[in-house]
C-alpha cells in the first residue's frame, strides 16, 4: 500500500467502527497557548477538559491531522535531516472516543489493525502499560495489561515478554501540569533481522524497534497537590505517526525483509520530492546517515541536505495553505526560520535561490487529493515561497561574505565559540535566525554564545518604539466595533504596532473571523489619506487594522475611518447566501449536513460540508432554485443578542462544532427559516443577493465536500471575467478553424438567468471545440511522428558510419539542425535498434538549441545518460533531466555558441566516464 492508501485504510477501519470521520483540522490552533497545532488531540481539548459536549453520536472519530512541530515545547527541527525519521511536518492518524467506549476496544482495534488488516507479524508486536515508580501517585495500569495478556497469549506469544512496563517518563500522559490525564499504552515493531529481541531495545532510540502507536487513556484529573482523582468521563486519544507506517510496510517490502534499519525518507511521501530536488540539482540522493566523525564527509552533508528541505518545504506549503505568512513575529517568524534554513542548505547542493518553489508541484502531486487545500493554494504557496527567497538570496550572499571574515578572524584568535555581538550582526544585518548562524556553526566545529545574542536582542527590543506582538495581549483596551451599522467613524489611536498596524478605540471594520474577511478601506488624518489593507482580531480582542504606512499617525491622534463600502456590501450578500445555502442544503440532504468550515470574501463564498460522496445535477439545481426563490421574495435578514447560556440547547438555532462562543451571543435569522450563532456582517435583505450561482462541487476530504458560489454583483463580475476567458479562446479556436461561426455576444442588457444561460451554452461550445481540435492535433502529431520515424531510418546507415570508437564503445555526436525536439528521441530510437552504444543529438527550435543523450542499457553500470546531459548544460546555464539511459534538456540559443566546442566537452566527460 502506498501512503494515500493507509491513511485511507485507517480511515475506513475506524469509519467501519461507528466513529465519524473528521478533516484534518488547521495548522494554526484555536488554543491562544499554541504556536501550531502539535499534536492529533489539540482540536478535542475542549472536549476532554468538559467545556463542549461532542456533537457525535455515537462519540467516536477519526482522521489524520496535520501536524507541526518546529518552536515552543515541542520542537523536533534541529534533529531533521540527521537522522531518517524526526520531521517538522507530519500527519497524525487519531481515533478518540468521548466517554464511550475505552480500553477494551481501543485496544483490541488497534491489535485488529495492526495484524488482521495490515498483516504485521504479531511476533514482531510489543506493547507497554504503566507501571509507576515508587514516588508515582497513580496506579498501575491493570486494565490495559490483562487485555494485552490475553491478546499475547491467544496468539500463542510469552505475554510477559511481549508486554512491557514504564513509569510516568514513557507510559503516563498530562495535559498540563494539573487536569485530564491518564496511563498510555504503546505499541512497538520489532524490526530487527531475526525479529528476537524480546523487547530488549524498547526506548532505547534504535532504528530496529520503533514505537508505532500510542494508546491514551484519560480517566485521571492531577490536582495542584500532586494527588489524581477518577474523572466523571473517561475519554481514549490514539496517535500513530503517517510517515512511520509508511516506512516500515516500505523498508520491510511489506514484511517480507528485515534486513535493513527503516527511513520515512524512502517512502512515496518523500521520494517525488526528492527526485525533483535529485533533477534541480544533478546530485544523486544516497540515502547515508552521519555518525559523529562523519558529518563534516560531503556525501553526507548533501543527504542531511536533501532531508532537510523536503520536510521543510512540506511544513511551509502546508503553513501557506492554512493562511500563515512570513514575517518577523509568531507563527510567520518560524515559517520565515524554516524557508531560510531550506534555502541554506540548499548551497550545499550547489542550488542558489530561488528553487524550493520548484518542489511545490510534486507535493501538490503526491498530496493534494487528500489535502485539495493544496491545489486550492498552489499558485499562491509557489509565490510566497518563490518571493521569500528572492528576498532571503539578496542578503544571503553578504552575509556568507561576512560569515567567511568571522571565520577567519576566529582561527586567527584560535577560538571555537562565535561571539554573541557576532550573531547578533548576522541576524540585524543579514536576516540570519540564530539557528542558522547555529547551523554554520555546527558545520565548522564552532559553537555560539546564544547568552550573548539574547543580551544583544533585549537592548534591540528595549530601544525600539514600535510595540510588539506579544505586547497586544496585556493591552486591556480593546476596540468597539460600530461596523455592523456603520460604516465611517470618528477614532482615536491607541497603540502603533510593528508591521504598520494600528489599534483605534471605536472601529467600523470588520476583523476577519469566522470565515470573514477583514474589511479594507481608509484611515484620514490630516487631510491624507492611509489605505487600510486589513483587519485581524488580536486574542484580547483588538481590532488590528494593517495599514499602508504609520508616519501620519502617533497614540492619540484623531482620525476618520472609512471601510470600502462596495467591499463591504458584497461580503455581506455573500455571508448571507451562505446561511442560505447552508439551509437549503439541509432541505435538500437531510438535516445532518452540517457546516465544516467556510470562506466568505467579496469575489466569492466557499462551504464545506458534511457529506458522503458528491452532490448530483438535480441535488444542485434543486439548491440553487430554493436560494434564488427566498431571494426572490427579499426576505428579511434581521439580528438580535442574548445570552448564549439562555439559547445554547435550542435545537431551532444552528451551532458549529469547535466554535468558541462567548457570554453574549449573536443571533441571524432570514425570514423564519434560518437561525445561526454567527457574528458576520449580513445584506438586510435576500433581495440585496441579485442572483445566487453555485460555481463548482468537490470533495475536499473524507466525508466532506465543497461548494463555491457568488451572488450579486461579484457573480457579474465572475462572469464577465469570465466571458473574456471564453473570448480569448474563441479567438485561439477561430485562429486555428478559420470557419466558426461568431461568438454570441454577451451583453449587460441580459438578466442574470439569461446571462448564465448564455455562459453555460458558451462553455459547452468551447469545450466541444476544444475535444475536435485536439483530436485533430493528435492526428496530425502522429502523421508528423510518422514522417520523422521515416526520416530517422533513413539517416541511420550515415550514422553509424560517423560513429567514434571509446574503446570498444561507438559513439554518435550529430546535429539534426532545424528540428523540434521530439525528433531527438525518435532518431535514438531507431539508432538503438542497431547500435549498443552511446549517441549526443542536438538540434534547433523557437530559438532553443536542444541536446539528447542516450545510452544503451547495457553501459549504464558505467555511464548515465543524466549524467552527461548535465555535463553538456552546467557551463551553458541549462536546465534538463531524465534517467540513466535517456536524458533532454536544453538552453536560449546564442549567434556564438559553437556545438564542435558543446560536443568536444561531452567527449571528454563521456571518455572520464568509461575510463
Amino acid at each position: 500500500m502506498n501512503s494515500n492508501e493507509i491513511r485511507q485504510s485507517f480511515l475506513d477501519f475506524f469509519k467501519e467502527r461507528g466513529h465519524t470521520i473528521l478533516p484534518s483540522a488547521s495548522l494554526v490552533p484555536e488554543s491562544p497557548n499554541l504556536l501550531f497545532t502539535n499534536a492529533g488531540m489539540n482540536p478535542f481539548v475542549p472536549i476532554f477538559l468538559g467545556k463542549q459536549k461532542c456533537p457525535y453520536v455515537p462519540p467516536r472519530v477519526a482522521n489524520s491531522q496535520k501536524c507541526l512541530r518546529a518552536g515552543g515545547k515541542h520542537n523536533d527541527l534541529e534533529e531533521v535531516g540527521y537522522d531518517t525519521y524526526h520531521h517538522t511536518f507530519f500527519e497524525m492518524l487519531g481515533n478518540w472516543s468521548f466517554n464511550d467506549y475505552f480500553k477494551n476496544e481501543a485496544i483490541h482495534w488497534a491489535w485488529e489493525l495492526l495484524t488482521e488488516v495490515w498483516k504485521i507479524p504479531k511476533e514482531r508486536i510489543y506493547a507497554t502499560v504503566y507501571k509507576p515508580a515508587p514516588e508515582e501517585p497513580a496506579e498501575f495500569d491493570e486494565d490495559s495489561f490483562r487485555i494485552w495478556f490475553g491478546l499475547f497469549q491467544k496468539s500463542g506469544l510469552n505475554p510477559l515478554v511481549h508486554i512491557q512496563f514504564g513509569t510516568k517518563k514513557d507510559n503516563f500522559w498530562m495535559m498540563g501540569e494539573t487536569g485530564p490525564c491518564g496511563p498510555c499504552s504503546e505499541i512497538h515493531i520489532d524490526l530487527t533481522p531475526e525479529g528476537n529481541s524480546e523487547g530488549t531495545l524498547i526506548n532505547k532510540n534504535s532504528p530496529y524497534c520503533i514505537e508505532i502507536w500510542n494508546l491514551v487513556f484519560i480517566q485521571l484529573d492531577a490536582k495542584e497537590d500532586g494527588s489524581f482523582s477518577l474523572l466523571p468521563s473517561r475519554h481514549v486519544d490514539t496517535g500513530m505517526g503517517l510517515e512511520r507506517v509508511c516506512a516500515i510496510f516500505k523498508g520491510t517490502s511489506y514484511f517480507q525483509k528485515f534486513d535493513a534499519p527503516i527511513s520515512n525518507y524512502n517512502t512515496d511521501l518523500f521520494i517525488p520530492l526528492i527526485r525533483k530536488l535529485e533533477d534541480i540539482s544533478k546530485i544523486s540522493y544516497k540515502g547515508t546517515i552521519p555518525t559523529e566523525h562523519t558529518v563534516q564527509d560531503l556525501t553526507i552533508r548533501q543527504d542531511i541536505a536533501f532531508r532537510v528541505i523536503v520536510d521543510h518545504l512540506r511544513a511551509i506549503a502546508f503553513a501557506i495553505a492554512d493562511g500563515i505568512l512570513p514575517s518577523n513575529l509568531g507563527r510567520g517568524h518560524v515559517l520565515r526560520r524554516l524557508l531560510r534554513r531550506a534555502t541554506r542548505f540548499g548551497l550545499i547542493l550547489g542550488l542558489n535561490p530561488p528553487f524550493l518553489f520548484e518542489l511545490v508541484d510534486p507535493l501538490v502531486q503526491t498530496m493534494g487529493h487528500h489535502y485539495t487545500e493544496l491545489i486550492d493554494k498552489q499558485r499562491r504557496i509557489e509565490e510566497v515561497i518563490s518571493s521569500e527567497e528572492e528576498l532571503f538570496a539578496k542578503t544571503l550572499s553578504h552575509g556568507m561574505a561576512v560569515f567567511e571574515e568571522i571565520k577567519q578572524k576566529m582561527l586567527s584568535e584560535n577560538r571555537k565559540e562565535i561571539l554573541g555581538k557576532e550573531a547578533f550582526v548576522l541576524y540585524d544585518t543579514y536576516g540570519f535566525p540564530l539557528d542558522l548562524t547555529q547551523l554554520l556553526a555546527k558545520e565548522h566545529g564552532f559553537s555560539v554564545d546564544t547568552k550573548g545574542f539574547e543580551q544583544y536582542m533585549e537592548e534591540q527590543r528595549q530601544r525600539s518604539i514600535v510595540a510588539h506582538e506579544e505586547d497586544i495581549v496585556s493591552l486591556t483596551k480593546t476596540s468597539e466595533f460600530v461596523g455592523y451599522e456603520e460604516l465611517e467613524a470618528e477614532a482615536e489611536v491607541v497603540a502603533l504596532l510593528s508591521a504598520n498596524r494600528a489599534i483605534f478605540d471605536r472601529t467600523p471594520f470588520y476583523a476577519e473571523m469566522g470565515g470573514q474577511v477583514g474589511d479594507k478601506g481608509l484611515v484620514l488624518v490630516n487631510q491624507k489619506s492611509i489605505e487600510v489593507l486589513d483587519t485581524i482580531k488580536s486574542a484580547s480582542g483588538a481590532h488590528l487594522h494593517r495599514l499602508a504606512f504609520t508616519d501620519d499617525l502617533k497614540p492619540g491622534s484623531r482620525v476618520f475611518l472609512q471601510v470600502d463600502k462596495e467591499r463591504r456590501q458584497n461580503i455581506a450578500a455573500h455571508h448571507t447566501a451562505t446561511h442560505l445555502l447552508h439551509w437549503a442544503l439541509r432541505k435538500v440532504l437531510g438535516p445532518e449536513t452540517l457546516q465544516r468550515g467556510s470562506y466568505v470574501g467579496p469575489d466569492r463564498l466557499r462551504f464545506d460540508f458534511a457529506h458522503s460522496g458528491p452532490l448530483s445535477k438535480e441535488e444542485l439545481r434543486a439548491i440553487e432554485e430554493l436560494v434564488n426563490e427566498k431571494i426572490e421574495l427579499n426576505d428579511p435578514v434581521y439580528w438580535e443578542e442574548e445570552n448564549y447560556e439562555k439559547i445554547k440547547n435550542d435545537p431551532n438555532i444552528l451551532q458549529l462544532f469547535g466554535e468558541k462562543y462567548g457570554e453574549r451571543v449573536r443571533i441571524v435569522s432570514i425570514g423564519n427559516y434560518s437561525k445561526e450563532l454567527c457574528g458576520g456582517t449580513h445584506a438586510k435583505s435576500t433581495g440585496e443577493l441579485g442572483y445566487f450561482k453555485i460555481l463548482s462541487e468537490c470533495g475536499v476530504s473524507a466525508g466532506i465536500r465543497r461548494i463555491e458560489a457568488a451572488c450579486g454583483k461579484a457573480l457579474l463580475k465572475f462572469l464577465k471575467a469570465q466571458a473574456q476567458e471564453q473570448d480569448k479562446k474563441w479567438n485561439q479556436l477561430f485562429s486555428k478553424d478559420p470557419s466558426l461561426r461568431k461568438l454570441p455576444k454577451f451583453t449587460e442588457s441580459l438578466d442574470f438567468q439569461s446571462l448564465i444561460e448564455l455562459f453555460q451554452r458558451r462553455s459547452e461550445e468551447i469545450a466541444e471545440l476544444e475535444k475536435n481540435i485536439r483530436e485533430k492535433e493528435k492526428l496530425k502529431a502522429k502523421k508528423q511522428e510518422e514522417s520523422f520515424r521515416l526520416e530517422a531510418k533513413n539517416q541511420v546507415m550515415e550514422l553509424q558510419s560517423r560513429a567514434e570508437k571509446f574503446g570498444s564503445v561507438p559513439v554518435i555526436f550529430y546535429d539534426c539542425g532545424i528540428k523540434p525536439p521530439s525528433y531527438l528521441p525518435i532518431l535514438w530510437n531507431e539508432l538503438n535498434k542497431r547500435v549498443e552504444g552511446i549517441a549526443v543529438l542536438s538540434c534547433r527550435w523557437e530559438e532553443k538549441i536542444n541536446f539528447f543523450v542516450g545510452i544503451s542499457p547495457s553501459l549504464t553500470q558505467k555511464i548515465q545518460a543524466k549524467a552527461v546531459l548535465s555535463k553538456i548544460l552546467l557551463p551553458l546555464e541549462g536546465k534538463g533531466g531524465g534517467s540513466a539511459t535517456i536524458a533532454q534538456g536544453g538552453c536560449k540559443d546564442a549567434k556564438d555558441l559553437k556545438l564542435n566546442l558543446i560536443f568536444e566537452n561531452a567527449r571528454k566527460a563521456i571518455k572520464e566516464f568509461l575510463g
